[in-house]
């Protein structure tokens, strides 16, 4: 189970770290439209980033760790894009790649 966590988890997280965006083509944007309610544009993502379907749901999240998961990222997200610590993300994206290469080479 772990190797295949593994081999999802590397590539997306590599994926966020280099904050990659595709380019924007006409069936992107045509999926955009049939899979959001409203305007992508319009979406608020920060007031929905906690929502999720009950289906989906296993265990209710408590309200601490929803505040805990918001201050780590609003905290971390601006230090890690700046010098010095820009150096440790590129450093992190680099040992993430030669993970990604080693999977795949076995």
């Amino acid at each position: 189970m772990f190797c295949y966590c593994r081999m999802v988890y590397l590539p997306m997280s590599y994926l966020y770290g280099k904050k990659f965006v595709g380019p924007i083509t006409p069936l992107i944007l045509q999926l955009k439209e049939e899979l959001y309610d409203e305007s992508y544009k319009e979406i608020n993502w920060r007031k929905i980033r906690h929502l999720c379907e009950k289906e989906d749901v296993y265990y209710p999240h408590p309200l601490i760790q929803d505040f805990i998961w918001d201050s780590c990222y609003l905290l971390t997200e601006p230090l890690l894009t700046r010098w010095p610590l820009n150096k440790l993300r590129q450093k992190a994206l680099e040992v993430t790649m030669k993970h990604i290469h080693y999977e795949d080479e076995n």
